[in-house]
């Protein structure tokens, strides 16, 4: 079927989460039909895209994103495709919308909050009202054929929270690179990228990765680490770290807690570590525990949206309750048998297979051909 696609976002590239998201699944559908993308920042080099910039949102973007769409909007008209997909409410309204996060959802839970003072509290409390009213808008336009939700659990919240039809809705995961994501070939090679990381050779190495540290449960993981020897916890991605180490510090455990900060590389990480820890509150589908999973490592999480269609607890990692004390007792476990870290990371390669791009950007045409007929 022939169609042409415009893809609102307001960035598209392969750093981050959604950005790296959109810019595999696009780079793949150039190949089959036309694609524009209307965005801020495009980078796709590798893809035959024609891009539409727009201004970026102005900051604080619970005021800017109006700004960003209607710019979109007027950039879409031009474009004069047959479809056009946006990622949540970064358009006012779309054909196919891309659900990425459901903001009804974690206010709901756990009241849209990220930590901070009381008046970063107060300010998260307003922005996330302005963000659940954008996307009740866009999810009840008229307009809407079709809506892709990244994890099931991601697809129950839009029924759930803004009423979306099931009917309208499919599910197609998030994915990961298998050539680049994949684990270290033997201990030699291991030792041997440990020690080019400055890493302990013998140590348990647990891996955090990831930005918005209060929502994605650093200081879970922090307490589950302190005091325990032969536990390093290796924390890759920015954040508050001043916080963070304050926190670390407050529960003995600075010492064994490693900032990495932003990297360029995160392959080399997930391959010098021996297990995933990732106590996030919230997710649609995180691509951490998908390049975890692919790169050998068990995963440490808790039954969130998409991790716990990945994990099967015992399997490739355990799902546990919230809480520091709840990772403690299977970290230990991991950190102590080794025979179970190696059979859990056969199994989690394993279960990474189905979440190989190309096969997820298939997925993703097949929806939008639906929707354009």
């Amino acid at each position: 079927m022939s169609f042409s696609l415009a893809f609102i976002a307001h960035e598209v590239h392969r750093h981050g989460g959604q950005e790296r998201a959109a810019a595999e699944v696009l780079s793949r559908l150039a190949r089959r039909i036309p694609v524009t993308v209307i965005a801020a920042r495009c980078e796709l080099p590798d893809a035959p895209v024609v891009w539409h910039r727009v201004p970026p949102a102005p900051r604080p973007l619970v005021a800017g994103a109006y700004l960003f769409a209607r710019s979109a909007r007027a950039a879409e008209r031009r474009a004069g495709c047959t479809l056009t997909n946006c990622i949540g409410a970064s358009a006012f309204d779309a054909d196919v919308i891309t659900a990425q996060y459901c903001h009804a959802a974690f206010t709901a839970r756990f009241g849209g909050l990220r930590g901070g003072s009381a008046v970063g509290r107060a300010w998260q409390r307003m922005a996330q009202q302005v963000f659940v009213r954008q996307e009740r808008h866009a999810y009840g336009s008229r307009r809407l054929r079709r809506v892709i939700a990244v994890s099931r659990g991601t697809a129950r919240e839009l029924h759930e929270f803004y009423g979306v039809p099931e009917s309208v809705i499919s599910v197609v995961p998030n994915g990961v690179d298998h050539a680049l994501f994949r684990p270290t070939p033997d201990d030699a090679a291991k030792r041997a990228l440990r020690a080019s990381l400055g890493l302990d050779a013998d140590a348990c190495v647990a891996l955090f990765c990831g930005g918005d540290w209060e929502r994605k449960g650093l200081r879970d993981a922090i307490d589950a680490v302190a005091g325990q020897r032969d536990l390093l916890l290796c924390v890759v991605g920015r954040g508050d770290e001043a916080a963070m180490r304050a926190h670390a510090t407050a529960r003995g455990a600075l010492a064994q807690v490693r900032f990495v900060g932003k990297t360029t590389t995160p392959e080399r990480w997930y391959a010098a570590a021996d297990l995933l820890l990732h106590p996030s509150r919230y997710e649609a589908f995180s691509l951490v525990t998908l390049e975890a999973a692919a790169s050998g490592l068990p995963i440490l999480a808790h039954a969130i949206n998409g991790t716990e269609e990945l994990v099967a607890s015992g399997v490739n990692g355990y799902l546990v309750p919230f809480g520091g004390e709840a990772l403690r007792e299977p970290l230990l476990r991991l950190r102590d048998d080794a025979d179970t870290r190696r059979a859990m990371s056969v199994a989690a390669v394993e279960r990474s297979r189905r979440y190989a791009w190309d096969r997820v950007a298939a997925e993703y045409f097949d929806v939008l051909a639906g929707a354009a007929t």
